[in-house]
């Protein structure tokens, strides 16, 4: 484990429990965000609902920590812009200063590709590993990703709540507050 790792893990609240299935755990922050999440049966979206009604942010980013492989690169400033057009941006690159209070990071990209593609990108962008890059991508199976627009508001919440900035920590738990009222 990295030093980037362990403070993300060292400063994140520790929930109970194994990690909801990658499906369940994207029906839930959909939910939470006010979408439907029409790819689970309905029993599935009766149980996420109750648990929604006694969820705090911080069991709600616990239990949908499964929900993709989270890397970190260093990449060019200059290849940034073109990377964000093909991700679905989170966390601090698809906060709104006016909305969000906290501007977002320049030289920083954090997003959500498909598994699939997560090779290829780091290839086209010549993507380095690097443990505290600027260039976090979250590669998943979940298909309904639409790359060049911002994630749901409670996966972008659950996002900064793993973050090791203060900030952006308080930012995260802020919108899933708000949630999940």
């Amino acid at each position: 484990m990295d030093a980037g790792a362990a403070a993300r893990l060292g400063g994140q609240a520790r929930g109970r429990g194994r990690p909801w299935a990658p499906g369940t755990a994207w029906a839930a922050l959909w939910m939470a965000s006010g979408l439907d999440a029409e790819w689970a049966d309905r029993q599935t979206r009766y149980r996420i609902a109750r648990r929604l009604g006694a969820a705090t942010p911080e069991g709600l980013a616990w239990a949908c920590r499964g929900r993709a492989e989270v890397r970190r690169f260093r990449g060019a400033e200059s290849f940034l812009g073109p990377l964000r057009s093909r991700l679905a941006l989170t966390g601090a690159s698809a906060l709104e200063p006016a909305r969000d209070l906290l501007a977002p990071s320049a030289g920083v990209v954090d997003g959500y590709c498909a598994g699939r593609d997560l090779g290829a990108l780091v290839d086209e962008f010549f993507l380095v590993d690097d443990p505290a890059g600027n260039v976090t991508l979250r590669a998943t199976g979940f298909e309904l990703i639409a790359p060049g627009g911002a994630m749901p508001p409670a996966v972008v919440g659950a996002d900064l709540l793993e973050s090791a900035n203060p900030r952006e920590a308080a930012a995260g738990r802020a919108i899933l507050d708000e949630l999940l009222r």
